[in-house]
């Protein structure tokens, strides 16, 4: 029998499951969805509900505690993975924090955001996101672009009309560099 502190705490673990879900696919169809960082908020209460509903229901083992498992192994990878390190560690870490860590922010400038996406401890350099924010939690996904390498922060100019995004820049190694996305 379910007591109420496990019934919230299953509605709230996949109310948010479904947050994750709606917003994932009108993300992909549409490219609006919640800002990186609220993303990674509703994730971790995801997370975190479904590792403490995993122990609540540990006896009698029951059939929907399979579901609920997958939340206490991948917690157990990743603690293996911080105590073994190196590559096999490494490997490990970033196959599970991949869909949990949100893309980091390098630039924002009048509701233009430019963030550099996790992609793993051994990632290609310079790849960069760029995003429209709208009603503050919420971004357009306008598009990603490669550089010849680091993006020099002071040096970034944005040309934003309605129909595209101007970006100039320099790098370590280019001067000015220029990148062109359509809206």
């Amino acid at each position: 029998m379910k007591t109420k502190h496990q019934k919230i705490l299953s509605n709230l673990h996949f109310t948010t499951l479904a947050i994750i879900i709606i917003n994932s696919l009108i993300n992909y169809l549409t490219g609006f969805g919640f800002e990186e960082y609220f993303k990674t908020f509703i994730k971790s209460i995801t997370i975190i509900s479904g590792l403490i509903l995993f122990l609540f229901n540990l006896r009698p083992f029951k059939k929907k505690n399979f579901y609920y498992s997958i939340y206490a192994i991948t917690t157990l990878l990743l603690v293996v993975g911080i105590i073994f390190r190196g590559i096999f560690g490494a490997l490990l870490i970033s196959i599970i924090l991949f869909p949990i860590f949100p893309a980091e922010k390098e630039y924002e400038k009048e509701n233009i955001k430019i963030s550099t996406p996790f992609q793993g401890f051994m990632a290609p350099c310079c790849l960069y996101e760029i995003s429209e924010i709208k009603f503050m939690i919420f971004e357009k996904d306008i598009g990603t672009f490669r550089s010849n390498g680091t993006i020099d922060l002071q040096t970034i100019q944005i040309k934003s009309t309605d129909s595209e995004i101007r970006l100039n820049f320099s790098t370590d190694y280019d001067e000015n560099e220029e990148v062109v996305r359509k809206k």
